[in-house]
């Protein structure tokens, strides 16, 4: 197995301010944020004229704009995502932070996963994907950036390495195998015993 995970960053903390080791200076222009305010108001009268969806795909627009994301090719980024989903960590937890996703892809063919969840920090996102020193996501806060639920949900942009549901797939196996051999040393050595059959 990889032994004790080593995370990517050496200590991690969770803070209740954004963490500076997750923000991008890029932040949206004025017509975005004009928008967002639009498509605030419209969720909170509980709008159900259909304005809302097309405001919500006019800022998704813009954003995929700005940071130069295309749309996923293949399912790739949802495959990852349903992947991600079934996944349990080390401490047999599920993986934070998966909540209203979208998927994209970026340079390279990066395979982009954009969440949009409440009440989770980036860092915990890292903690829960990380599967060895070299093998983890980047997370960005990009919470400005926001097209779900603008001043409520927050944004997180999570690029993955190439063959990171491979990576997951050999961590959960060599996980198992861990815990296997862990449960064969707890048992000890077994009891002598006296067969009857070799006694008669």
């Amino acid at each position: 197995m990889f032994g004790m995970l080593q995370f990517c960053f050496p200590a991690i903390r969770l803070y209740a301010v954004r963490s500076p080791d997750y923000c991008f200076d890029m932040k949206p222009d004025e017509s975005y944020i004009k928008l967002q305010k639009r498509l605030l108001k419209l969720i909170e009268i509980n709008d159900r004229s259909g304005e809302r969806t097309k405001i919500k795909k006019q800022l998704e627009k813009k954003f995929m704009a700005a940071w130069q994301f295309t749309p996923e090719r293949g399912r790739r980024g949802s495959k990852l995502a349903a992947a991600i989903r079934l996944f349990k960590t080390e401490a047999e937890n599920i993986v934070r932070g998966f909540d209203h996703c979208t998927h994209y892809t970026g340079e390279n063919d990066q395979r982009i996963i954009v969440t949009q969840p409440y009440g989770v920090f980036p860092a915990e996102i890292v903690q829960d994907l990380t599967l060895s020193k070299d093998v983890c996501p980047e997370v960005i806060d990009a919470t400005e950036w926001a097209f779900y639920y603008p001043e409520h949900a927050r944004l997180f942009i999570v690029k993955f390495p190439s063959d990171f549901q491979k990576a997951m797939q050999k961590f959960e196996k060599e996980l198992h195998r861990a815990k296997i051999d862990k449960f064969i040393k707890t048992q000890g050595p077994k009891s002598d015993y006296c067969d009857v059959g070799e006694m008669a």
